[in-house]
This record gives structure tokens, sequence and C-alpha cells, in this order.
């Protein structure tokens, strides 16, 4: 299995790790043979020899090809990267590394919710969930639970479970929700903001909002994203925090921002200000037991009998 491009959305394949591993080292032989070049089997640095050779080499224009996986995997992760923002090319990460780098993500979204609580006392929402569970107590929602036929960029899985609902019309009622995660979700709105000021409305004093986002650099350009439920404007850290000065500082207090290691994505803790309150069941809903309301002679099948 490999990412290249945004963990959790279509821009990105996945394949069972046996399989892409067979297939690499079909490769790595043709390639060995191809090139005459022994590929070492270790995370390397790379040298300035080794990006000549690539970039003669790597099929740019099939980035998440399984030859381009088997030319750039022995090298580590920063070197990667590095070589991405040269060539402006997309950065891939092997199978393993693509697991931890969804659940780095997944820890650092879940951020968001209050301190000192245990996420079964919390009502938390993943909106735009794709098949991403994240939590067993955070309720899906996204707008499709299948694939669209016809729809491009859409996501690759889903859950079925999922809550269907667009991001800016959310079937919860102001200051309900302790906290929101959206993974890979806000670069797919043509109006990030807006949808901020609005989940900021529906989230209770002190809840936050964990956000995980691709970082353009590394992953491709929305000018040239074409699909329908594609990349809508490019992020990354910078990009954010420009965006959040001038739209949201009045709303949310930015807590976190940025400190997942790898370059792909970025993450991002938001803020309502307030104290905050946690569920509590009201004497509204269980103020008696049934024998207490029999006593009171005010049970509603006994007095239906009279």
């Amino acid at each position: 299995m490999g990412i290249g491009g945004a963990c959790g959305r279509s821009e990105y394949k996945m394949s069972p790790s046996v399989s892409l591993n067979s297939a690499l080292t079909s490769v790595r032989r043709r390639l060995q043979r191809k090139y005459q070049r022994v590929f070492p089997p270790a995370k390397v640095e790379m040298t300035e020899s080794d990006e000549i050779f690539l970039l003669k080499n790597v099929n740019f224009n099939n980035m998440t090809s399984a030859e381009n996986f088997e030319l750039l995997s022995p090298f580590s992760i920063q070197s990667r990267e590095r070589f991405a923002i040269k060539t402006k090319s997309l950065v891939l990460y092997t199978a393993d590394e693509a697991e931890i780098i969804m659940r780095l993500e997944e820890e650092a979204a879940l951020r968001a919710a209050p301190s000192g609580y245990s996420l079964k006392q919390l009502n938390g929402v993943n909106i735009g969930c794709g098949d991403r569970r994240v939590s067993e107590y955070l309720t899906p929602v996204d707008i499709m639970r299948e694939e669209l036929t016809g729809a491009t960029g859409t996501h690759h899985a889903f859950l079925k479970d999922a809550i269907l609902a667009n991001p800016e019309d959310l079937p919860f009622k102001e200051r309900s929700l302790d906290y929101i995660v959206a993974l890979h979700m806000l670069e797919h709105v043509a109006n990030p903001m807006e949808i901020l000021r609005y989940w900021a409305t529906i989230l209770k004093p002190g809840g936050g909002i964990g956000l995980i986002l691709p970082n353009y650099e590394y992953t491709w350009n929305a000018i040239i994203d074409d699909s329908k439920y594609g990349h809508k404007w490019n992020s990354s850290p910078s990009i954010f925090e420009k965006l959040y000065w001038e739209n949201l500082s009045d709303l949310l207090q930015i807590e976190q921002l940025a400190t997942l290691e790898h370059k792909i994505s970025f993450d991002v803790i938001l803020r309502k200000p307030g104290d905050f309150k946690p569920f509590a069941i009201s004497n509204l809903t269980s103020p008696h037991s049934g024998a207490e309301l029999a006593k009171m002679n005010i049970m509603v099948s006994e007095m239906l009998d009279r």
C-alpha cells in the first residue's frame, strides 16, 4: 500500500501491501536490469547524483506508478519530500509510512476534543469521513455513502452509516457539538472560512475543531484540479494562518498548527472561547423510577386505565 496525495481521499490509491510488495520486487529486478543500478534496501539520504538519475527516470506523468515507488522508496522520507519540492511533484510514501501518517493525523485531529474527558463522554462528528472511522465515538458525516457514477474526485471508500449532510448545512442545532474533526475535507470546498464560521455556531463554548489539510506544495496545485469533487483551493500552514487572522480570529482561537513531522499534510486545532459543559442527563428525562411514578399516581399507563 502506498500514498501519493492527500491521505483519506480519492487522490491516492491504496492496494494490499502483499500485492504491492510483490509488484515492487518484480519492478526492482526489472529496473536493476534496465539501469544496471543496485538500489539500496535501506532508507538513505539522496545525493546529487541520485537526484540527477531520478530526474531522468522518474515518470512525472504518473507519479504513483509502481516503478516510481521502487525508484524513490529506498530514500528517506525527508529526501523524498525535498525531491518533491524541487520537482514540484507528488511526494510518495511507502505502505508502512502511510499507515503511520494516517494514525498521526487522526491523533492530532482528536486533540480538538475538550481536555479532561474521554471520547465516550463527548458528542463529536467526523465531517467528510470517507471510510475513516477514527473513533467509534465519532458520528460520521459525509455527502455520500457510496461512489456516484461519473463523479470525479470522490472518496475511494465509504462508511455506510454516515449521516448524509452538506458541510454548510449540518443537522445539528447551535451550541450542540463538543468537537468536530475533518480530515482532508476542507480543501474540497470553495469557501472554507465561511464553513468554519458556520461550524463555530454549532460548537459549544470550549469545544474544538480539528482539521487535517494537505500541503499543496507536496501534493498538487488546485489550479489544475478539474475534478468536480477535487481540491478547490491551495492549503498550506502559512496560507491557513493568513486566512485565519483575516476571517476567524474573532470567533475561534488557534491552538495548534502544523505539529506533524511529515510534510504532505498539516494539522490545525481551533478552540471556541468559553467554559465547556459536557452532556448530563436532565431531571426532565429521568426524574423518577417507575415505582415512584406509580406511587405518585402519575404513571402514564395507569392514568390511561382510569
